[in-house]
């Protein structure tokens, strides 16, 4: 299976329900999750609602002035207990060379990509 794009959800000036939002639920497994476009100021919504844990990786873009050092940056792991949301910021080491942001997930987590600015 490959990654599912999604699309970013604008956050109106009169703000946003969350529990209205429409998340996209990631396939298990590496390189089956979802990638969005990023956005610098831009807030991911990871929720939990699997009965279980769940770990959800956003992956490292490499940078390429380092591959000659065989430097690894490692994929950023999140935890969300269930029954829980996280929001987490985006960063731009985050952004692979297609401009999109890659989140897979061990269990069928579920994403929301807020678009704030």
């Amino acid at each position: 299976m490959a990654r599912v794009p999604i699309t970013r959800t604008t956050v109106p000036e009169t703000g946003l329900n969350l529990t209205d939002a429409t998340f996209a639920t990631l396939a298990t497994g590496v390189d089956n999750g979802v990638e969005v476009p990023y956005g610098e100021d831009d807030l991911i919504a990871l929720k939990n609602d699997t009965g279980g844990a769940a770990v959800y990786t956003i992956k490292v873009a490499q940078p390429t002035k380092y591959s000659g050092q065989s430097l690894v940056i490692p994929d950023k792991s999140v935890s969300v207990a269930t029954g829980k949301t996280l929001l987490y910021p985006t960063a731009a080491i985050y952004r692979q060379t297609n401009g999109n942001l890659f989140i897979d997930c061990d269990v069928a987590g579920k994403v929301l990509a807020l678009a704030l600015g």
